[in-house]
């Protein structure tokens, strides 16, 4: 039992309706993580809980979100996630330093696919 996150980048077809994934991203208890995407959730549904966030609520990613998030990892100031035991909140600090070479690729390829006008949304669980 733990936090299982993911990113993942859909081209969407007006035509069908249909979004295909072309690119698919994964974490376990990466609580920095999940902390900076809660406070994003957070800003946009105010009322909410972090449970709220874990009932499948996909958020979408902008351009801005993408840019501050690789300033973050760039500069291990991703937030601290104060609780959250399954999140993995005890050993935030490894995770932080064990995923920093996949939350770069992560947002280059975010930051690329969002200028071809694909959308970028992350979901979670636990």
């Amino acid at each position: 039992m733990g936090l299982d996150q993911t990113a993942y980048v859909t081209n969407y077809d007006p035509e069908s309706g249909e979004k295909e994934i072309l690119r698919e991203f994964s974490w376990r208890k990466h609580a920095k993580l999940q902390q900076y995407m809660l406070d994003l959730y957070s800003a946009d549904h105010p009322n909410s809980t972090w449970e709220d966030f874990n009932s499948g609520e996909k958020l979408h990613l902008t351009r801005e979100n993408i840019v501050n998030l690789k300033k973050l990892v760039e500069e291990s100031r991703l937030p601290f996630c104060p609780a959250g035991f399954f999140w993995g909140h005890q050993f935030q600090e490894e995770s932080q330093k064990d995923y920093e070479e996949q939350d770069l690729e992560f947002c280059n390829i975010a930051l690329e696919m969002l200028d071809k006008g694909h959308d970028v949304i992350y979901e979670c669980w636990w």
